[in-house]
């Protein structure tokens, strides 16, 4: 029993012996096609964006669309404050369901006139399959398929509790307990279970149910409490996987497991030549060679290097190419002279060796307006005006204010236009320059990003950048900074399965220590997996459907476009498939519940399909 991969690259279908297909239904016999592998996501006022595009004010919303994209899970959002529950939007043209599985999250206020009706006639009649989270289940049309009444919240020490063997909770056994730490109390939610069963309990309370209509969809209710966001829990985000796999029949997904992003900023900015407070020399080929490349090859890892291409000369009060400057003299310290060009030398000798990626940090890593007051900043005194903060390229700090839009597309622009004449590449991820960045909708940073083609961002927080949405991940995706003068160990690191980890530090760590580096990885030690980002926004970019071609065996089709997946041209992925038991057991029981799926190199359409 296996999982053949069909891929389709550049046009052209790679031979792959696929064996027939075993054909499974799990939803209503009536069901004439397998439901699509799509979700919709259903809140109520959580969107604090109106033109629904920004993720990005915190709460479970925001959690639940991180989780999802960080899965790369096909979703869609539909919010209740704007929309209703129709026919001519969740059924397609013939007549079937455009969504298999329904994740209601919106809160249980005033529903009237969306069309809840219709989630009723959708579970029953099409097979279309319900999770609900929370106090949604107070909504009556909602606690009706659920068999869940709510009945208040309350708050207890209770951890959870497993009250029956069932697949949603299978391998949580044990770490139920870490829900809450020892001492901690948490809200919950009170409610009664009459038509529904029980598979969790919080104390004396249901916490997880499960239901199963003869002829319908199946409907799931994860007691997690919304309003202190309980999702971004591990164990909670585990059964929140597993709910969906079991109400689907089946998931596929990217997991991260013991996963790292490695980030050096600051190649080619011209601050370390005259700010006192970040002073320190650029580094020459020979340093990077040796203190970066040869470490990285040694652990087979990779580096992000973000960097700028604009260096901001006070001489001559402009913006000049960073890798022409092969003696700029120090204006602190006399004697010490910074060579650019070898700098740059050092980082396409990385990128040769496969070890280096480069990115953007913006063009400048400064101000756009250098002039105003308190300016000009081109012949202030270093240690007086000169010295505030001007180095936030996306937000100015200093005069409390926000880069207008158009200054910041400027500014990027020149940055692809740059990184792509001077490495030949076209950047995917952009990592703001200093902490600065602007958020009203105008001129949000991240959305300006996204409307220029980046992927991802590290501007209000981690963002994933697309044409769909821009979601802050956090906290999903945890990050930290580390320091020449630091040791860091595997164990000190916050790894969840659900993003990889990103790591931040700066060319000055090497410049002031050219062993810490290499002290770095021999500290995180074996078994780290070091991802690029391109690779992390390949998995987040990537399409992922039910094949219609292949009726109604279990076949999904992923698609790698040549932007955002374009890592994925002369490197594979990995998937995770996981199959509840309903979906097995036509299977014979011969298929693995959860196996990893290998998709070999090349863009395009590629197919994965359960057989015998």
């Amino acid at each position: 029993m296996g999982i053949p991969v069909a891929s389709r690259s550049a046009g052209a279908l790679l031979a792959a012996a696929l064996v027939a297909a075993v054909v499974f239904s799990p939803f209503a016999a009536a069901q004439t096609a397998p439901l699509p592998y799509r979700f919709l996501l259903v809140i109520s006022d959580q969107w604090k964006d109106p033109a629904s595009y920004v993720i990005e004010d915190g709460g479970e919303f925001q959690i639940l669309a991180a989780l999802m994209k960080s899965w790369g899970l096909p979703f869609e959002i539909l919010r209740l404050d704007q929309q209703r529950l129709d026919k001519y939007h969740l059924l397609d043209r013939d007549g079937r369901p455009r969504y298999g599985t329904i994740i209601w999250d919106a809160g249980p206020g005033d529903l009237e006139g969306k069309g809840l009706g219709l989630v009723s006639e959708l579970v029953k009649q099409h097979g279309v399959n319900l999770v609900v989270l929370g106090d949604a289940v107070a909504v009556p049309e909602i606690s009706e398929l659920a068999g869940v009444r709510y009945v208040s919240d309350f708050v207890s020490p209770d951890a959870l509790a497993l009250a029956r063997e069932h697949f949603i909770t299978r391998g949580l056994e044990s770490r139920e307990k870490s829900f809450l730490r020892p001492g901690q109390y948490w809200p919950g939610l009170k409610a009664v279970a009459p038509d529904a069963t029980v598979l969790m309990t919080r104390g004396p309370h249901p916490f997880l149910t499960a239901r199963e209509g003869s002829g319908g969809g199946r409907v799931a209710w994860l007691g997690a409490h919304r309003a202190s966001t309980q999702i971004q829990g591990q164990v909670v985000r585990d059964l929140f996987k597993r709910v969906l796999a079991w109400a689907q029949g089946y998931l596929l997904y990217a997991e991260y497991p013991k996963s790292i992003l490695l980030f050096m900023d600051d190649m080619g900015t011209s601050d370390k030549t005259f700010l006192s407070y970040w002073s320190y020399r650029t580094l020459t080929e020979e340093e990077i060679r040796k203190g970066l490349i040869e470490p990285l090859k040694k652990h087979k890892a990779v580096l992000v290097q973000d960097v700028n291409t604009g260096f901001v000369d006070r001489q001559s009060q402009r913006v000049l190419n960073p890798w022409k400057q092969e003696r700029v003299m120090d204006s602190l310290q006399p004697g010490r002279v910074h060579d650019f060009a070898s700098t740059k030398r050092g980082l396409e000798a990385g990128l040769r060796e496969g070890v280096f990626e480069i990115q953007s940090h913006g063009w400048t890593h400064m101000l756009p307006d250098l002039d105003s007051p308190p300016g000009p900043w081109w012949t202030a005194p270093m240690d007086g005006v000169g010295s505030l903060g001007w180095w936030t390229e996306f937000g100015d700090l200093v005069r409390k204010k926000e880069i207008p839009a158009i200054t910041q597309m400027f500014h990027l622009r020149r940055s692809i236009e740059y990184l792509k004449e001077d490495f030949g590449v076209v950047p995917l991820f952009l990592m703001r320059g200093g902490g600065g960045y602007s958020r009203s909708y105008p001129n949000h940073s991240a959305r300006i990003a996204a409307q220029l083609g980046f992927g991802l961002s590290e501007l209000g927080g981690d963002e994933y950048l697309g044409p769909d949405f821009v979601i802050n991940l956090q906290p999903v995706l945890r990050r930290g900074t580390w320091a020449y003068d630091r040791t860091l160990a595997a164990d000190e690191i916050p790894w969840t399965v659900d993003a990889p980890y990103y790591l931040v530090f700066h060319d000055r760590d090497v410049s002031l220590d050219p062993g810490s580096f290499s002290h770095l990885l021999q500290g995180l030690g074996e078994g780290v997996r070091y991802m690029s980002a391109n690779e992390y926004c390949g998995y987040m970019h990537a399409q992922v459907e039910r094949d219609g071609g292949a009726g109604g065996a279990l076949s999904l089709a992923v698609h790698y476009d040549d932007h955002y997946c374009r890592y994925f041209t002369s490197a594979k992925s990995a998937w995770t498939l996981l199959l509840s038991d309903e979906t097995r057991g036509p299977l014979g029981g011969q298929v693995p519940e959860r196996q990893v799926v290998e998709i070999p190199k090349g863009l395009g359409r590629h197919v994965v399909s359960v057989t015998r």
